[in-house]
């Protein structure tokens, strides 16, 4: 097994890539000022990774956090239960160790996997990065004024597309709340649409409710 410091230090790099394709871009239903987004793309702020546990499954190009997950950027935040990131791995990686785990039961004793990584930009290991990221059990984005939760979060890098769904997925601005159960959001274009809920063969509705602005005096 080797040191841990040598996955996180790797991971850090491979998963602020990863979190730079969650950029929301801007609502349809909201004005076009109202943004939602979460982009941990630039390389000056260090990101921050913090997890109760971490298996590295280096052969496999997968590392999986779980248990109170924490991911932080300046201002940008992702909290959720499990978060699965899968890497491209670089061709010297092939090699190396087959996988390494850190968990709370260490001799260190219970608390965080001490997954605290300053990530110099988003470079991945080597050329590469993140292919797919997957969180669930309660995903948390927010940045700035800007929230948006969810059970399951999927972001695809290779078809710009992040999938906020629930029973209830909530955005919010401000004080301007959208809410629905599906949120796909196209990385590329930055456009997003948000989808009703559905059952018992019925259409459900979205529901936006927009705070008017007490400067406008409307």
């Amino acid at each position: 097994m080797k040191p841990l410091k040598q996955y996180f230090s790797k991971l850090g790099a491979v998963t602020a890539t990863g979190l730079a394709f969650m950029s929301l871009g801007q609502m349809p239903l909201w004005a076009q000022q109202t943004n939602f987004g979460v982009n941990l793309s630039g390389g000056k702020e260090p990101v921050e990774l913090n997890a109760d546990n971490l298996e590295m499954r280096d052969k496999d190009g997968v590392a999986i956090f779980t248990g109170n997950v924490s991911v932080v950027q300046g201002d940008r935040i992702l909290r959720t239960s499990k978060l699965i990131v899968h890497y491209a791995k670089a061709p010297d990686d092939a090699n190396k160790d087959k996988s390494a785990t850190a968990s709370d039961t260490s001799d260190q004793g219970k608390g965080d996997a001490a997954t605290k990584t300053a990530a110099a930009g988003a470079g991945g290991l080597g050329s590469t990065g993140v292919e797919k990221m997957e969180a669930s059990g309660k995903v948390y984005i927010k940045t700035a004024t800007q929230v948006a939760t969810g059970d399951e979060g999927i972001f695809d890098g290779k078809s710009k597309l992040m999938v906020l769904t629930g029973k209830r997925v909530i955005l919010a601005d401000g004080d301007n709340v959208a809410t629905g159960c599906k949120l796909t959001a196209h990385m590329d274009t930055g456009k997003a649409f948000l989808e009703s809920c559905k059952s018992a063969g019925q259409n459900g509705r979205v529901s936006i409710i927009m705070n008017r602005n007490e400067q406008n005096g409307k």
